[in-house]
């Protein structure tokens, strides 16, 4: 019981204090749509610290694509045209997976006709449950509409999330109004918004697990009303990720940028310090815009969310007219990485590819772009206007991957690229650790060994542990066990000696006596069903599921579908409250195969044969059901037709046949010896009488041979005259060839012939 609750706090403790980032092994996106449909690019670009490879796939469209990437080089994947998501409030199947053996780094383009935008990806432990969507306004021109939109991305089965809107959307909806969906890995769910003017922006989405967002524009100004007009695309941070005080550094050749701040929270303050000082405040979704055309200093008493986007060509200032629009989401100076590995695209025509750099004013010249520190390299490297603390650069570079590192504290990057009207932004790289969620544990067992470890190394951090009554310590790791049950005191105090910052974190510790939860003791499921297995429990906030064949779940009531007669066997669920764990209980789980009734092979059958009877039985089973709903266990047969029988067996299995019947009789053909046609209406022409023939053809001849009558009609008889002209009395012969049915329905061909007597 104690190693399987420290595995699980140690994984609590991995989404705190050991830094998410944006290397990874396994992650999930969705390309938007864009304005050229159909027509545009989309392609993954992969670098890594390592030799590696992996694989890219749309899994429920049936598309897959390996990969290998060399060490510091970058490996690119174009994904087919069936990518692009297109259309607002559905759920489709084009959501993208990649996973590799080792941590790569992923970046997205979509790019067509000088209409280019790029975002960073993040690995899937670094994506959250809360998000609101950022991107621009919808813009409309000449009665059409281009969307500001935002797709999400199902990362794990039975994904519920609840939408709130911001604005109008395409399939009719009003601001505030909620929509709630159900997504599973692969599958997407796009918005778009409907009219000129319109948002995405401060549409909150919330899932039970966690999933990727993407926001942005299939293609709009920046800012309205200037001429140049580009599609945005960019990952959304979960809210958990978002910090309380950033950097913006102006982008390279031009005179301003337009930023987008959005709260978190309700009664948020925001200043922006550069030469001169703004302050804001927001409540929960809304945001500000505004222009700056220097290095500033952001901070709020809340989690905030900055984004910064370039403007286009001579819009923006830009002496070479280079650009378009392009939106990237910065990093809290909180979210600082010693190493960043990223690639400059030259995708789409793109020229001139820049980073900028922002790290303490200490540490500036302790980092390296590819082995060259940053003031041996040519490029613009200045103290922030608004907080001297912090120093960025501005360095132009060539296309491809780069490696950063910082001999300090870290730094954080961006990239970017100008084309002509082209241009592209996106996140090189940082943290993404949930910052807004306490590092405290949650709780633990009665006299447990309980280990505090927020991840949070010395030298850069100092903490100090207050447990009460005297109990302190200022060890980085530590161990604590209790021997009362309920809340237990503790304070965290977290020296961050990078960034010169103290927190503070109260708390108090649930401390529990282990329980034993209720499970079915036994389950039984048929073959391809889907078994769900159940707890009856409701105190515990997790579970852990474990069963053969190496199934794992956290899910209260798992469901597995699908299942099959190796998935027999135990099924143990253990339930976790405050960080104690309950004793182990276990499910028997017994697989049945299921019934397979045997009505034989198809068949042909004559019901016109005064004997026909036909009776087909079902087996030996506790249940039927015929095709019209009959439940006997046999069923008699009056005509051709397709038959089906459904049956159950004492477990609730079922299992069903069918069997198709063709009435196929044997052929009967009759010829009359003699025949008058002396228009009397009875026995005037001579005819051969058949049931079930296939195909016919008659010829009569007189005594010397000579053809009197042909036909391949069975209807058509001969009336006893030759072109018109009576025929003489006397004896006719006859032969005909047709094509039936033998009593074992196959076919057969032959030749019959005979005599009539034309008599007058």
């Amino acid at each position: 019981m104690q190693k399987l609750y420290l595995f699980l706090f140690f994984a609590f403790l991995s989404t705190f204090g050991r830094a998410q980032s944006n290397e990874g092994t396994r992650f999930h996106l969705a390309f938007l749509e864009h304005i050229d449909i159909g027509r545009n690019n989309m392609v993954v670009m992969i670098t890594s610290k390592f030799n590696t490879s992996g694989t890219v796939e749309m899994p429920l469209l049936g598309w897959k694509q390996s990969f290998s990437v060399t060490a510091n080089q970058v490996t690119i994947v174009t994904l087919p045209k069936t990518a692009e998501t297109i259309g607002s409030e559905m759920v489709s199947s084009n959501g993208i997976s990649i996973s590799s053996e080792k941590n790569i780094s992923v970046y997205m383009h979509q790019y067509y006709n000088q209409r280019s935008e790029a975002s960073i990806i993040l690995p899937d432990d670094a994506l959250g449950t809360e998000y609101f969507a950022i991107a621009y306004k919808t813009y409309q021109r000449s009665g059409i509409v281009y969307p500001s939109e935002c797709v999400i991305v199902g990362v794990k089965e039975d994904t519920e999330i609840e939408i709130t809107l911001s604005d109008r959307t395409k399939g009719g909806r009003n601001k505030g109004d909620k929509i709630n969906i159900n997504l599973g890995p692969g599958q997407t769910y796009q918005i778009q918004t409907q009219l000129g003017n319109s948002e995405i922006t401060g549409t909150s989405i919330k899932g039970n697990k966690p999933f990727a967002l993407f926001a942005g524009n299939t293609w709009t100004p920046m800012p309205d009303p200037c001429e140049a007009r580009d599609n945005l695309l960019e990952q959304m941070y979960p809210i958990s990720t978002w910090g309380k005080e950033f950097i913006s550094v102006l982008s390279a050749q031009v005179t301003f940028d337009v930023f987008r701040i959005l709260a978190s929270e309700d009664e948020t303050t925001i200043n922006i310090q550069g030469s001169t000082k703004d302050t804001y405040k927001l409540n929960k979704g809304q945001f500000i815009e505004y222009q700056k055309g220097e290095s500033t200093y952001i901070s709020s008493n809340k989690p905030i969310a900055v984004a910064q986007y370039n403007v286009g060509g001579q819009c923006g200032g830009n002496p070479s007219r280079l650009g378009d629009p392009s939106m990237v989401l910065l990093n809290s100076i909180e979210q600082i990485r010693d190493t960043v590995t990223l690639y400059n695209s030259n995708f789409q025509q793109i020229t001139e590819n820049y980073l900028n750099v922002v790290a303490l004013s200490t540490d500036i010249s302790k980092v390296t772009l590819d082995g060259t520190p940053l003031g041996n390299i040519p490029g613009v490297i200045g103290t922030v206007a608004g907080n001297t603390k912090y120093s960025f650069a501005r360095i132009k570079v060539n296309a491809g991957s780069h490696t950063l590192i910082s001999n300090g504290c870290g730094m954080s990057v961006t990239a970017y690229g100008y084309g002509n009207a082209e241009s592209y932004a996106y996140n090189g790289g940082a943290s993404f650790k949930p910052i807004n969620a306490s590092p405290l544990p949650e709780g633990g067992c009665l006299n447990d060994s309980i280990l505090f470890d927020i991840g949070l190394a010395a030298p850069r951090f100092s903490l100090f542990w207050d447990f009460g009554n005297k109990d302190t310590s200022r060890l980085n790791v530590l161990k604590r066990s209790y021997n009362q049950v309920g809340p237990q005191y503790v304070k965290l105090v977290i020296n961050d000696q990078c960034l010169k910052k103290l927190d503070t974190i109260n708390g108090f510790l649930n401390i529990t006596i282990p329980d034993t939860l209720s499970v079915p003791d036994a389950l039984i499921a048929c073959e391809k069903d889907t078994l769900k297995l159940r707890v009856n429990d409701n105190l515990s906030e997790w579970y852990q599921w474990n069963g053969p064949n190496g199934f794992v779940s956290i899910e209260k009531n798992p469901l597995i579908s699908n299942i099959n007669k190796t998935m027999s066997g135990n099924y143990s669920v253990i339930g976790f409250l405050d960080g104690c764990n309950t004793q182990p209980a276990l499910t028997k789980v017994s697989v049945k195969v299921n019934p397979k009734p045997s009505l034989g092979a198809d068949a042909f059958i004559c019901p016109d044969e005064p004997t026909f009877s036909l009776r087909l039985q079902g087996g030996f089973f506790s249940k039927y059901q015929w095709q019209d709903k009959s439940t006997l266990p046999y069923f008699d047969v009056d005509e051709e037709s397709t038959y089906t029988v459904r049956v159950w067996d004492e477990w609730g299995c079922t299992g069903t046949d069918s069997i198709v019947l063709s009435r196929k009789c044997p052929t009967k053909v009759y010829a009359p010896t003699a025949f008058s046609p002396n228009k009397d209406g009875f026995n005037d022409q001579f005819l051969l009488y058949g049931k079930d023939i296939i195909s016919f053809d008659l010829t009569i001849a007189d005594r010397w041979g000579n053809i009197v009558f042909k036909s391949n009609d069975i209807e058509m008889g001969w009336n006893g005259q030759f072109k018109g002209v009576d025929s003489d009395p006397g004896v006719y012969v006859w032969m005909a060839t047709l094509e039936g049915y033998r009593r074992n329905g196959k076919t057969f061909i032959e030749t019959k012939s005979g005599t009539v007597a034309l008599i007058r």
